[in-house]
């Protein structure tokens, strides 16, 4: 009785939401996707705050407070967080956004949004507190506690999921550091055909976002209905706009680009201060405290100096070393209105115009429209920096000198893309833009040597190349086909050699080896015998196969489909295949091991063989990998949100949410659509009214 009261006097204390307009509604389909139909644009943006409640309640309240710097005040020191750079404690993401001033730039963001956009803002805070205050008891006690939210805690995740954990990371800064940015685990595949490419003369395209399966990359897919707006897609929990998107004229996919966005100067220390153009500076100090709470309900205090220089907030205090970060685009708020813009565009002039703004730092995106035009862009804030290449941008930067501090980025017009290639296809499969159309029409020399790097094809992308360039046009049906393939692009680059030189120079068990990858077709399905085997060879010959001496025939991108090939040295890869197929035997007590017993699909009770190998094999169907134990490894990583979409009228689409569109405990759409992925299968997207009341599981109205 005294939790009840307490419980309705923490409700009381929540500020009355501004209704949506009456007869406003949320249809849930049996997917638990809402459909959401509203009258107006506020209310619309109401409605689907309160659908991402009902739906993520507590892992968005986690993720807003994270963004706030607080998560180890609500949640403790030994809570952890998921995100680019791996498993972190509360603590320290803290401390990473502290330092990074996101809770103070939110706050400044909130102030600098549109006349036009600070309503629905206003709006979709308001839907997530409403849900709150109708269901206060169905959360949590730090969730309770972390209520209500704001514009500026939406503005804040944005910003760190996007800035400081795409664009910059922990991660990112370590790799820095040591070696120069080599980039993150990330993925993705996007994919526009040209009526020219398709039997039914309608754009098609594919949206297939690899990323993390939890927490601060989780999908949320929706279908929002309002004046001038039918769109189905998907974007992160706490978002207020899509990021993969298409409605009845068109529609895009987004990957990760390989751009710069982030650069660390290490300082030259003296005085109590950092020296510049000669002078000495003072640091700008900030005294901030965290509070942990304790087992015991207790909290902790710890004192965090944020240190900050022109170039940005000190971010490395070690070793000898002190270095500070400089991140594009903050001083552009207004991300989540652009992809709103975006989502309300007709035609391609509309389209670019949104993308024209730059207010979304970054993400190649491919695009398909009912008149039958196909884009590429290389979408990025790229800073106009005074001299270098991408290697030398990705390392430490000489801080001393003011010239290399740069403040400005190129406009739209400077960024590379394809629009109409005569090929009728557009890819990107987180390549440099220069093999987004295949012949290559893009040409490093002609943008700045620190755009993009001049090559880095990924072996996605030439199984990209080589089934969109089939001479056959391609149905819906062979469009989905060829999404959903496992095929593996390494296996035609190197099977035939290995296997021949391992009958020539290989042992008795790796002729055996050689046998049964002879056998294989090259796809990772659920019952392939020779997949693993050959994932085993593949990671311990190293990136590049650079543990074996190399390839024969380098990687040229110009010709994606015949390089690379060969082994420099066939002694060392006989001798590699030998001693994955010792480790497979070892393991396993066999040669035959069928890859959907090894590699599995798992989600609350379900525990299902995978399809799909992990990106360094070049599949388009990619499931990538956490450690094995006792002979199994769980997929983390990978096809995530995908969609296939044929612009007819009205637009066909399915797709599929492989971990489901909800993660509040007990629900059964944390799990139902895994069933789908290990049986390569995807759903139908409902937009017509009478398929989604076929299909309806319960129906909120306002």
């Amino acid at each position: 009785m005294l939790r009840t009261l307490l419980l309705s006097a923490l409700a009381l204390t929540l500020p009355l939401a501004a209704a949506p307009t009456k007869r406003t509604e949320i249809l849930w389909d049996r997917f638990g996707i809402p459909h959401i139909y509203a009258k107006d644009h506020p209310s619309l943006f109401y409605a689907y705050g309160y659908a991402q409640m009902e739906a993520h309640a507590e892992l968005l309240t986690r993720l807003y407070v994270q963004a706030r710097g607080r998560g180890a005040e609500f949640y403790g020191s030994g809570a952890r967080s998921s995100s680019r750079s791996g498993d972190e404690s509360f603590v320290d993401v803290d401390r990473w956004v502290r330092r990074n001033g996101i809770p103070e730039r939110a706050k400044l963001w909130a102030s600098q949004q549109s006349p036009e956009f600070a309503p629905l803002l206003e709006a979709f805070a308001d839907g997530l507190n409403g849900w709150a205050r109708e269901h206060h008891d169905q959360l949590s006690e730090p969730a309770r506690a972390a209520l209500p939210f704001t514009p500026a805690d939406v503005l804040g995740h944005i910003m760190r999921v996007i800035h400081f954990d795409w664009i910059a990371s922990p991660l990112k800064v370590n790799q820095m550091v040591r070696l120069g940015n080599t980039g993150e685990v990330h993925g993705s595949n996007g994919w526009a055909l040209a009526p020219s490419r398709t039997t039914s003369g309608k754009a098609m395209l594919i949206s297939n976002s690899h990323l993390q399966w939890a927490d601060l990359h989780t999908y949320f897919e929706v279908h929002l209905v309002a004046p001038g707006v039918n769109s189905s897609g998907a974007v992160w929990v706490g978002f207020p706009t899509l990021r993969l998107c298409f409605n009845d004229h068109l529609g895009w996919s987004q990957t990760t680009n390989t751009f710069d966005g982030a650069d660390l100067y290490r300082l030259t220390l003296r005085d109590g201060g950092y020296v510049l153009d000669g002078k000495v500076l003072p640091f700008k100090l900030d005294q901030q405290t965290i509070r942990i709470r304790q087992s015991d309900g207790s909290f902790k205090e710890e004192p965090l100096t944020v240190k900050s220089s022109v170039h940005g907030p000190v971010v490395v205090e070690r070793d000898g070393l002190t270095a500070a970060l400089r991140v594009t685009a903050l001083d552009r708020p207004r991300l989540a209105e652009q992809l709103w813009k975006m989502g309300l565009a007709q035609n391609l002039d509309q389209f670019q115009a949104a993308m024209r703004d730059l207010q979304l730092p970054l993400f190649n995106t491919t695009y398909a429209d009912r008149d039958g035009h196909i884009l590429y862009l290389f979408n990025a804030a790229i800073p106009k920096r005074s001299t270098g290449d991408t290697k030398f941008w990705s390392g430490l930067i000489q801080g001393d000198r003011s010239s290399l501090i740069w403040d400005r980025i190129h406009p739209y017009e400077d960024l590379p893309k394809v629009i109409d290639p005569k090929a009728g296809f557009v890819q990107n499969a987180n390549d440099p833009p220069w093999t987004s159309a295949y012949p290559m029409l893009l040409d490093p020399a002609k943008f700045p040597a620190y755009a993009a790097p001049p090559t880095g094809i990924t072996s996605r992308a030439q199984r990209s190349i080589r089934i969109l360039s089939r001479p056959e046009k391609f149905s819906f049906e062979d469009l989905k086909a060829a999404k959903l393939s496992t095929h593996v692009e390494t296996a035609d680059q190197f099977k035939a050699d290995l296997v021949a030189h391992a009958k020539q120079l290989g042992s008795a068990r790796a002729k055996l080896a050689a046998d049964i990858l002879a056998a294989w077709d090259g796809d990772t399905e659920n019952t392939s015998d020779g997949a693993l085997l050959f994932y085993y060879f593949v990671m311990s010959a190293g990136p590049g196969f650079r543990s074996i001496g190399g390839y024969a025939v380098p990687t040229d991108e110009r010709q994606p489909l015949t390089t690379p090939r060969g082994f420099a040295d066939p002694a060392k890869a006989v001798a590699a295949l030998d001693a994955a197929a010792g480790k497979l035997e070892a393991e396993y007590g066999s040669l035959h091991v069928k890859w959907g017993d090894a590699i599995r699909l798992r989600r609350g009770a379900l525990d299902l063989p995978a399809n799909g190998a992990p990106s360094v094999l070049g599949a388009i169907r990619t499931v990538n990998i956490g450690p094995f134990v006792q002979g199994k490894a769980e997929g983390v990583h990978g096809d995530s949100y995908h969609a296939v979409v044929e612009f007819a009228n009205p637009v066909r689409a399915e797709a599929l949410l492989t971990y489901g569109n909800w993660s509040r405990a007990g629900s059964k759409h944390i799990e139902d659509q895994l069933p789908l992925m290990s049986k390569k299968q995807m759903r139908p997207v409902w937009r017509a009214r009478k398929d989604i009341e076929a299909n309806l599981e319960s129906r909120k109205v306002f």
